[in-house]
């Protein structure tokens, strides 16, 4: 103890003694300047007395200090798990932040760290490598690359359902909410979903017309009063719109559109929260969602795809079997639903989807890519597929409506990823809404369009299984009630349905080898 204070007078003494130094040299170098510049005389003694402070920190050198002391300082760490989370998710490292979680399942995840996970999510997934370059399209399908950031991103969510914090989150991803056959016929779909095939089909709106004659009345006015030519004004808008286009992704007159139909913005937010709650649902991580080109242009993920709204989501699984070639039925499923969203969402709220036809144009090219050398994908088959994807999905949004409502209210506020899952979740608990344990209902091969039911038992159960091997071809009296075209095209139907079947049960039987 002696020592320890006669070291610390020593240390006080060389200080007080450094600094009077300082102070002195300062104070003379003062007194000899000029006496008509005071203000540039104290403006230096400050600066002067400025750099002293960090003098006095580096004064006591580290050979001044016990050994046991310095192992001390060094080793003792008063920070909780919770303050190294939020260091690392606010220095981005999230493979970092998922190890932490790992390890300490105790780690108290309030609604600002939650923020900052979704935060540090949708930053990390934004600055990836791979948006820069366009090494995100395969052929004619988009579709998110296998990457660190993404990967990461996945195993967050991972852990944060383990842990039950995302207890919706792939709510539907190992049960169908229609399980059984697949082949959905038109009439079947009305009967199931209560929605007409003409509601599920996207129509062009006049959005565009109106607001083109709305302009051309502008510019017509203007002409009149101004004296410009009316040719003149019509070739300068043509110019404005393609340089609009090129470098504002059609920012500004999606703006000028907006204006005239006030409605387009609420379906823009149902159609994306559609996409959104169904990748969510099934167990495909959501890394971001804008709903307006000026949004999409500044979000890396989507700028580089010339869209004006979207959900961008991640599928590891089908990631992986798009780089090996070899996409499996399961993977083919969840894309369809997720893909049907959008359209689903629009037709259940409106009774009839507007947008949407980019999605069917997505789902038909991303099936068509997968035929190779067969022919298994082809007019009536992709149909069907559509069919069974926006009947699953009008099922998904039905059954957790209260979570469709919630994710659309945080959207329509300008919520984060973070907002929007929570807002998911929180719908989720309040109502009572737990993952799906059994389907909501049974697509059976009877009858001459298929039948549908809620009850389960070991005879349906028998049919289940049984439609997933074969196919029930139509019956003479069903063909003899419908139209000659109507007949053909069933007939191509089942054909290419067994077709589709023998060649699943080809590549079973060569796995199998």
């Amino acid at each position: 103890r002696p020592q320890q204070q006669l070291l610390k007078q020593s240390y006080s003494t060389d200080a007080s003694l450094l600094v009077c130094s300082v102070d002195k040299r300062v104070t003379s170098q003062i007194k000899n300047m000029k006496r008509n510049a005071p203000i540039f005389a104290l403006l230096l003694a400050h600066a002067a007395h400025g750099f002293v402070a960090p003098s006095r920190r580096m004064l006591r050198p580290a050979s001044t200090l016990s050994k046991s002391t310095r192992m001390a300082a060094t080793s003792i760490d008063t920070s909780t798990p919770e303050d190294k989370m939020d260091d690392l998710l606010e220095s981005g490292k999230l493979k970092q932040a998922i190890e932490l979680l790992q390890s300490t399942k105790s780690l108290d995840i309030d609604r600002q760290r939650w923020q900052r996970i979704f935060d540090a999510i949708e930053r990390r997934t934004a600055e990836a490598e791979e948006n820069s370059v366009n090494t995100r399209a395969s052929g004619d399908i988009e579709y998110p690359l296998i990457s660190p950031a993404r990967m990461e991103m996945t195993n967050m969510y991972d852990v944060l359902k383990q842990q039950g914090h995302l207890k919706l989150f792939g709510a539907s991803s190992q049960i169908p909410p229609a399980a059984g056959s697949k082949n959905v016929t038109p009439i079947l779909l009305e009967q199931i979903t209560g929605l007409s095939m003409k509601a599920l089909t996207p129509k062009p709106t006049p959005t565009l017309l109106i607001a083109g004659v709305v302009l051309a009345l502008l510019e017509g006015f203007a002409s009149l009063t101004t004296g410009i030519s009316f040719n003149l004004l019509v070739s300068a808008t043509l110019l404005f719109t393609v340089f609009d286009k090129l470098f504002a992704n059609g920012a500004i007159f999606e703006s000028f559109v907006k204006l005239f139909s006030p409605g387009i913005s609420e379906k823009i937010t149902r159609h994306e929260a559609g996409h959104f709650l169904c990748a969510y649902l099934m167990g495909c991580p959501v890394e971001g969602c804008v709903l307006s080109a000026w949004a999409a242009l500044q979000d890396a993920r989507f700028d580089k795809r010339s869209v004006t709204a979207g959900t961008s989501f991640f599928d590891p699984a089908l990631s992986r079997e798009m780089n090996s070639q070899k996409v499996t039925r399961s993977s083919v499923d969840r894309y369809s639903v997720i893909v049907m969203g959008g359209i689903a969402a629009e037709a259940t709220q409106y009774g009839q989807a507007d947008g949407g036809a980019g999605d069917e144009m997505a789902l038909v090219a991303f099936l068509s890519q997968l035929n190779g050398n067969s022919n298994t994908w082809n007019d009536t088959t992709i149909r069907n597929q559509a069919r069974w994807g926006a009947l699953q999905a009008v099922l998904l949004l039905k059954q957790y409506k209260p979570c469709y409502e919630a994710l659309v209210d945080a959207l329509e506020r300008g919520g984060t990823l973070g907002d929007c899952i929570h807002a998911i979740e929180k719908a989720g608990r309040d109502n009572n809404l737990d993952p799906l344990n059994e389907p909501l209902g049974f697509i059976l091969d009877q009858g001459p369009y298929g039948e549908w039911t809620t009850e389960a038992s070991a005879n349906v159960g028998e049919q289940v299984a049984r439609a997933s091997v074969n196919s029930v071809a139509p019956s003479q009296a069903t063909a003899s009630q419908l139209t000659e075209e109507e007949s053909i095209n069933q007939l191509q139907e089942y054909k290419a349905q067994v077709e589709r079947k023998l060649q699943e049960i080809d590549n079973r039987i060569k796995e199998l080898d």
